[in-house]
């Protein structure tokens, strides 16, 4: 069990915080991922992708722009049962969260 302070925090004793320690397995892939690809690769990588969305290809140009920018939200308006607006965000990032964002718009 995690001890836990009188407000709730995590006491000194416990490093690392909440959440799920790394498995072993992805230590590892991380390990030879860092291992392998050395900056010169990733600067190729880039320069090819570039090279591949100038040239008109969409999928270098979604992986640029999402590597880049993130990809983009998607909104739909929906009217809800009171008939005001509703607006649902589907996020579509690695980087949040995956559940959908429904906000009512006033």
């Amino acid at each position: 069990m995690v001890e836990r302070d009188a407000n709730g925090r995590f006491t000194s004793e416990y490093k690392g915080g909440p959440g799920r320690p790394p498995k072993k397995r992805e230590e590892r892939f991380l390990e030879i991922t860092l291992s392998t690809v050395t900056f010169k690769d990733w600067e190729d990588i880039i320069k090819k992708a570039i090279d591949q969305a100038k040239k008109g290809n969409s999928t270098a140009r979604k992986w640029l722009s999402d590597y880049l920018l993130g990809p983009p939200v998607q909104k739909t308006e929906i009217t809800g049962a009171d008939g005001n607006a509703l607006i649902i965000e589907y996020v579509n990032n690695w980087r949040d969260s995956a559940e959908d964002h429904i906000a009512e718009s006033t």
